[in-house]
């Protein structure tokens, strides 16, 4: 059976839809769109009006791609002041087989979001094991307890919460728009599920992800998230530095970084210019090499501070390093991140045709995230109807219940 999923990623620069098509264990991109935010600073909403208005607009024209109306969504969240708790629980297994099922495996991870604090919003829990016990012994511990033979089964789970002013505002945007938002996704949990690799998952990596007006580094260990910053800083100072040089517009000086910028000077032409005009309709010549080094300056600061923040984040030694961000798509960004980060560090390039660019990584991480929860879950789910998906094909599409928020999901496929 085909399923079909969207996502809304909210940045402060920019706002993403992505209609994906998962089917025989692989995605396909039945529409995109990429629209400038507003309203949004820092990961916070400060003026919803606006940020809605661009919101529609970015509806607007996802749905003239695929000619169906989208009505549900998962939704992506900044990290900004998540929390991570490790937790423990346990719950008797009560059926006459005394085999756990499935409906144990959802007890148990309800057993351990209880306790969550009136102010914060639960987010994710993410199983890291499961131990079954007979007659108060410990049996064995293991990924996957389904079918297995016990009295009692126990979970060991990472809880991810974030204020719940920050969900809310985001939920209640998007709402106002005319979609349901059927599941929420850390932007910091999208970004490693879109990029990881097996060395990431067998082992302490970190995820760094340069956004325009903020940096998030996350640490994960074997897979699970164990913390994570959000810095204040993003590759806008490199905009800034090139409007302040050659007194270009905003605009035109992101245009010049992203067409002609070489993030090493070692990679740049020392006699190419590009041709552009400032603020005062003067025809300015950028040399690409005095360009680059501009650019690989902030880079490297960028990087760096980073590479600081995870030595506060973690004590325990960083084995991979996945760098992320639309900066990616740079020209010898590789050889900035390794010479700051090290031999361990990489750049992730995307692959899925349609959205082979940097900036799609949390839009199309949340989606493979919330696929991943439900088949766990061994559910079956697509956001868009039988007659819907019918259009679509006709159309022949083209890439162009709890007073929780997250309850409302959490109830529906983790129902006891």
């Amino acid at each position: 059976m085909k399923k079909i999923y969207t996502c809304i990623d909210i940045a402060s620069d920019t706002i993403r839809i992505l209609v994906s098509e998962y089917y025989m264990g692989k995605y396909n991109t039945l529409a995109v769109t990429s629209i400038r935010s507003k309203g949004v600073q820092n990961g916070i909403i400060i003026n919803e009006d606006a940020l809605l208005e661009r919101i529609e607009e970015a509806i607007k024209d996802i749905n003239s791609r695929i000619n169906v109306p989208i009505k549900k969504a998962i939704l992506t969240i900044p990290s900004v002041g998540a929390e991570y708790n490790l937790v423990h629980g346990n719950v008797p297994i009560v059926n006459d087989e005394k085999m756990v099922t499935q409906k144990d495996v959802i007890r148990v991870q309800n057993a351990v979001i209880k306790d969550t604090q009136p102010n914060m919003e639960l987010v994710d829990v993410t199983p890291i094991d499961f131990t079954i016990y007979e007659n108060g012994s410990e049996i064995e511990t293991l990924k996957d307890p389904k079918n297995k033979i016990c009295d009692r089964l126990a979970i060991r789970a990472m809880v991810v919460t974030l204020p719940k002013a920050t969900v809310t505002s985001y939920v209640k945007v998007v709402e106002k728009a005319g979609i349901e938002v059927v599941d929420i996704v850390l932007d910091a949990i999208a970004d490693f599920e879109e990029s990881k690799d097996e060395d990431m998952e067998s082992d302490m990596s970190a995820v760094i992800n340069l956004g325009k007006d903020v940096s998030s580094i996350s640490v994960f260990n074997k897979g699970i998230i164990v913390n994570s910053k959000v810095l204040k800083n993003g590759t806008r100072i490199i905009d800034n530095d090139i409007s302040y040089v050659y007194y270009l517009s905003k605009k035109a000086s992101r245009k010049a970084k992203e067409t002609f910028g070489v993030a090493h000077p070692k990679y740049a032409n020392k006699t190419e210019t590009y041709e552009v005009k400032d603020i005062n309709d003067k025809l300015v010549k950028i040399n690409q090499y005095e360009l680059s080094q501009m650019i690989n300056k902030r880079l490297t600061e960028l990087l760096n501070l980073a590479k600081n923040e995870l030595k506060v984040l973690t004590n325990k030694q960083i084995r991979y390093i996945m760098v992320l961000g639309g900066i990616i798509d740079m020209p010898a960004i590789n050889i900035v991140v390794q010479d700051v980060l090290g031999e361990y560090a990489k750049t992730y390039t995307m692959n899925t045709l349609g959205i082979r660019k940097g900036r799609y990584v949390t839009v199309s991480g949340a989606i493979k995230h919330f696929v991943k929860k439900i088949n766990f879950m061994r559910k079956e789910y697509s956001m868009f109807t039988d007659e819907d998906i019918e259009n679509l094909v006709h159309n022949k599409v083209r890439i162009g219940r709890s007073n929780s928020v997250f309850g409302r999901f959490f109830s529906y496929f983790f129902d006891n």
